[in-house]
């Protein structure tokens, strides 16, 4: 079973991203689709396969009282949609070195208890850059490090490239973006479901 380590938002930003997901899938169909009670919207810090040794509640009782000691702000604006391959796309929060900061706080506490499988390995990774590669080779979770990249997923495509008419409806994320200021609430940890979803919470604290 893969594990994560993520950061949730309110529930009224849940229910937003559910909103312009419905939307979007009508002109352009994403997977997993999200819900708000399994699959929900997230920022992951972390993923990948652990051993048995790991006190996930410390952890994360831990890394609530890193952020209250940084006194880092519950509330961001998403200021942009991105595409990363293959076939992804991702709303990409501000102050992107914050969400660094705590992923590196995470990954320290637990980059010696990672392990890879040979199903992992099967994986096709040729979409990813070098730096990935290396990461989900060793790791298992391609965004670690240098190449962490703080996102919200929207979804994949189902032939896992980028939309070609994206231009239909970029228009909807533009509008979602001007409006809404997201609140972060909770640090959860996850079972990965498919495509990489928050499908079920196995831990969970209030920020």
């Amino acid at each position: 079973m893969k594990v994560g380590v993520a950061l949730i938002p309110s529930h009224d930003t849940i229910e937003s991203i559910i909103e312009l997901q419905q939307k979007i899938i009508t002109i352009c169909p994403l997977y997993p689709i999200l819900y708000k009670t399994f699959n929900l919207p997230h920022l992951t810090l972390l993923q990948g396969r652990f051993d048995n040794s790991i006190n996930w509640l410390t952890l994360i009782l831990n890394l609530q009282d890193y952020w209250q000691r940084q006194q880092y702000s519950q509330k961001y604006k998403l200021i942009k949609l991105e595409y990363k391959s293959p076939g992804w796309y991702f709303l990409i929060p501000q102050q992107q070195l914050i969400f660094l900061e705590l992923h590196n706080f995470v990954f320290s506490a637990l980059k010696n208890n990672l392990f890879v499988t040979e199903e992992d390995l099967n994986k096709d990774i040729s979409l990813y850059d070098d730096l990935e590669k290396n990461n989900y080779i060793k790791y298992g979770y391609r965004y670690i490090g240098n190449a962490f990249y703080p996102h919200i997923t929207l979804g994949q495509t189902i032939d896992k490239s980028r939309d070609p008419n994206q231009a239909d409806w970029i228009h909807l994320v533009e509008s979602f973006t001007a409006k809404h200021i997201i609140k972060l609430e909770r640090i959860t940890v996850y079972q990965v479901g498919e495509h990489g979803s928050h499908a079920k919470i196995l831990y969970s604290v209030k920020i």
